[in-house]
């Protein structure tokens, strides 16, 4: 044989050999996936430690967290069942606060350089040390003339006011008539209920005089179901835009008991449909919570006894969109 042939020859089997070797590997890999595969353990993870259920109770222990169930039990608010089931509790929010978008944004890589190292022998040079100058002479001391002390008058606290305060003072006194429905007697039926519970602190109460003078203050009136509420006007007439319950049962503001009434919390709810503007009745409802909050302490809780946040906030008036948006859709 010639040379020719020999490198022919063991070339070929050369090949023969990667093949082989090639084929042995592939089938050694896949063994090894699927026995890693088999033994993942998956059937030996624990559950979870959490508990849905879980539901702690509040610190004051003596106000009860009124919810739209409660105030149906109370009879404050009626539901209305004429309409399809169209209107749920819970609304997605739109897109905003609380919106996730469907496809996750890529993370953006940032390619650094690195500064290239400079040669040994291109050293930098050693900072030439500069003799600090002399300091100078300080200068002689002057004599400090002193003014005549001027009085400093006290700076008085600035006063807050609302605006629900500020329409309330717009107002224009109505003339009772015999005639007249009592502070909100003509509430609808409630498809929708938005509820903000103000709670005081841990072994404190609110004081039923002071909660008068400030619910007088903010346009409320003492009306239907021996409870608090607001009319868009000051003839009761016109529709109510939200109302105020005591949260301890059974849940009433009666006259003769206000003087010496105590009470760790209480409730302000506002039923959809009714004021023709739902979204300033909200603002309304929601700082006339925050008055007493400012004036008596406490702290502003949702239906779910959650601490009402700027999140929570937008989400209420996410609701009131989605359901004028629903009322507008039913009409056309």
């Amino acid at each position: 044989m010639s040379l020719r042939e020999w490198l022919i020859a063991i070339g070929t089997l050369v090949i023969i050999v990667i093949v082989v070797d090639g084929i042995r590997r592939m089938h050694r890999a896949r063994k090894e996936s699927m026995a890693i595969s088999s033994g993942m353990g998956a059937d030996e993870l624990k559950e979870s430690p959490l508990d849905d259920e879980y539901n702690p109770e509040l610190p004051n222990g003596g106000a009860r967290i009124v919810s739209r169930g409660n105030l149906e039990e109370r009879g404050y608010v009626t539901r209305d069942t004429s309409e399809p089931d169209g209107y749920d509790d819970d609304v997605e929010p739109e897109a905003g606060w609380g919106a996730i978008d469907d496809e996750p944004e890529e993370p953006v890589q940032t390619r650094v350089q690195s500064r290239p190292e400079q040669p040994r022998e291109f050293a930098e040079p050693e900072p030439v040390v500069e003799p600090e100058p002399e300091p100078e002479p300080a200068p002689e001391p002057q004599p400090e003339v002193r003014q005549p002390s001027r009085p400093v008058k006290e700076q008085e606290p600035p006063v807050v006011t609302s605006e629900v305060e500020e329409d309330t003072a717009r107002r224009e006194p109505v003339k009772p008539r015999g005639n007249q429905p009592l502070a909100g007697a003509n509430r609808p039926e409630a498809r929708e209920v938005l509820v903000i519970n103000v709670l005081s602190r841990s072994g404190e109460e609110f004081s039923g005089p002071v909660l008068k003078k400030l619910f007088e203050a903010c346009g409320l009136e003492h009306g239907d179901m021996d409870i608090y509420h607001r009319h868009e006007g000051s003839d009761t007439t016109t529709p109510v835009q939200f109302s105020v319950a005591n949260a301890v049962e059974p849940g009433t503001f009666r006259p003769q008991d206000m003087p010496g009434m105590k009470t760790p919390g209480i409730s302000f709810f506002m039923s959809l449909p009714g004021p023709s503007n739902a979204m300033q009745a909200f603002e309304f409802m929601l700082e006339t919570a925050q008055t007493v909050v400012r004036n008596m302490g406490g702290e502003l809780k949702d239906e779910r006894r959650s601490v009402m946040t700027p999140q929570t906030i937008e989400h209420c008036r996410q609701r009131i969109r989605e359901f004028e948006r629903k009322q507008r859709s039913h009409r056309a």
